[in-house]
């Protein structure tokens, strides 16, 4: 879902493409080549990086299993690793693995592993995992959403965006965030929401692929059927048509396309979509609850 540190994507490949086929094969070898260093050295004193690599590569391919293995890695690093900017890393991709577990007390736990790495890297956006420390930690409070939460997560989420020495992949997910926020906040500030859309979307344009590329394309469709100004529903049905047919493996994103772009279209075609939401396997019962609102409004208006 997100971006493989900087010399993991040098060893990895250039992945400007991913998730296509091609760049998941390179991350594999990748993963291949990692884990035989494992067998083969497995009390090299270089070892925990080894390790943090390869969890690296584990979480940028995502595959099923991935992730529960890549949490192993990195606990298995803080059973026996002494350094400090490692274990940073290593707190990061931890907090990073329970953004979306849904569970509250492990994302409190979690939010307390960035707060331990951003000490450990003085809060240095020009840290690459400084600037993903706070990203993440503002992608838990958005996830959390308890008291206090959102208003925190739009402070980090602006401080990496307006940071022009951060890296532009959390620069991107930085003004995202901040566009996602007046969605949900901010009725009055849809342009700036617009144009932070269109930011997220340039830095981004390199990874067409990418979940948050995609993802900006989908919140700036709902914030110009919000404005509903001239050609924004025509703008909105491009974004959200681009994603739905997309060949994504992210459901979520496809399924929130189709969403909204049933609420711009006429009943035939609406019915169809909600449908086609309906059909979709391991969606998040909020969005099935969610269409089938939407249903009982256009049956109504039917009659």
């Amino acid at each position: 879902m997100g971006i493989l540190s900087p010399i993991m994507e040098y060893v990895a490949g250039k992945q400007d493409t991913y998730p296509a086929p091609a760049a998941k094969e390179k991350l594999t070898k990748a993963i291949e080549r990692y884990r035989k260093v494992l067998r083969d050295h497995p009390n090299r004193t270089d070892i925990g990086e080894i390790k943090f690599g390869l969890a690296d590569l584990l979480v940028g391919r995502n595959a099923p299993g991935d992730y529960k293995k890549a949490m192993e890695f990195y606990n298995a690093i803080l059973l026996t690793s002494g350094s400090l900017y490692l274990r940073a890393r290593v707190l990061i991709g931890k907090a990073e693995l329970m953004v979306s577990s849904g569970n509250k007390e492990e994302q409190t736990d979690a939010l307390s592993l960035c707060e331990t790495a951003k000490k450990t890297l003085k809060s240095d956006l020009t840290d690459f995992f400084a600037a993903k420390a706070f990203i993440i930690e503002a992608d838990l409070r958005m996830s959390r959403d308890e008291k206090g939460d959102h208003a925190q997560a739009s402070k980090f989420f602006e401080k990496v965006s307006n940071n022009k020495k951060a890296h532009w992949y959390f620069r991107a997910r930085g003004f995202l965030g901040r566009a996602e926020l007046i969605l949900y906040h901010f009725p009055n500030k849809v342009n700036d929401g617009i144009k932070f859309c269109g930011q997220a979307a340039q830095l981004l344009e390199e990874r067409p692929s990418d979940y948050f590329s995609l993802k900006t394309k989908v919140i700036e469709a709902e914030l110009r059927i919000r404005r509903a100004k001239k050609d924004d529903f025509k703008k909105a049905e491009r974004f959200c048509i681009a994603v739905a047919r997309s060949k994504t493996e992210y459901s979520d994103l496809v399924a929130r396309a189709k969403l909204t772009l049933a609420e711009i279209s006429k009943h035939p075609k609406a019915e169809k979509l909600y449908k086609e939401v309906l059909e979709m396997e391991g969606l998040d019962p909020y969005i099935i609850n969610k269409v089938k609102e939407a249903e009982k409004n256009l049956q109504k208006k039917k009659k």
